[in-house]
C-alpha cells in the first residue's frame, strides 16, 4: 500500500513539474512574441497611439493600440463606404486579408482577390469579440471589424497569438493581416 502511494505521489510530481516547465516554456514564448512585436513595430517606423485616431489623424504609420486586447494594433486604411449603413451585429461579413510574419523576411499568406481565392471569408459578426470564434475567423478579425465599421473599409492590423487562430493550436505565432470588408446583401 505505502508502495502504491508512492508511486502516486512520484507521478503527481513529476506532472506538476512537467506542467511548470511546460509554464515556463509558454511565458517565454509570450515573451519573444512581444519581442517580436516591438521589433516589427520599430522596423516599419510605426508611430503607436493610445487614443483612437480620428479620421484626419490616421498617417501612413499611425497604428492605435486597442486598450485591453494585449498587443493588438489597428490601423485604419479606408474608411469605406459611409453613405451605406454601418456594420451591425450579427450581419454577415465578407472577408479578404493578407497575412504576414513578422519577421525581417515576411512569409506571406493572399486571400486578397479572386486570383488568390475563389471566394472570400464569410462570417457573422459580433461586437463581443471574446464571444463568438469559429475556423472562419478569429478574435482579432472580430475586433478589427468593429473599428473599421463601414462596408468597403480596408485596415492593417498586428495580431497577437492570443486574438489570432493559433489560439486553438496552443502555438505562439503573431501576424500582420490586411484586410478589406464588406456586408453580404
Amino acid at each position: 500500500m505505502k508502495l502504491k502511494i508512492k508511486i502516486i505521489l512520484f507521478a503527481f510530481v513529476v506532472l506538476f513539474l512537467g506542467a511548470c516547465q511546460n509554464n515556463n516554456v509558454y511565458s517565454d514564448l509570450l515573451k519573444a512574441e512581444r519581442q517580436l512585436i516591438e521589433s516589427y513595430i520599430q522596423r516599419q517606423g510605426i508611430q503607436v497611439w493610445d487614443t483612437l485616431p480620428t479620421d484626419n489623424e490616421w498617417g501612413e504609420k499611425v497604428y492605435y493600440r486597442v486598450p485591453d486586447a494585449d498587443n493588438f494594433y489597428f490601423h485604419l486604411v479606408k474608411r469605406g463606404d459611409t453613405t451605406q449603413s454601418p456594420i451591425q451585429e450579427k450581419e454577415s461579413v465578407l472577408l479578404r486579408f493578407k497575412r504576414y510574419t513578422l519577421d525581417v523576411y515576411a512569409d506571406t499568406l493572399y486571400n486578397w482577390t479572386t486570383q488568390d481565392s475563389p471566394k472570400p471569408i464569410n462570417f457573422v459578426y459580433y461586437s463581443n469579440f471574446n464571444r463568438v470564434t469559429t475556423d472562419q475567423t478569429c478574435k482579432g478579425w472580430l475586433l478589427a471589424v468593429k473599428y473599421m465599421v463601414y462596408p468597403g473599409a480596408q485596415c492593417k492590423i498586428i495580431c497577437p497569438s492570443k486574438m489570432g487562430f493559433d489560439e486553438e493550436n496552443n502555438t505562439v505565432t503573431p501576424y500582420g493581416y490586411d484586410l478589406k470588408i464588406k456586408k453580404r446583401y
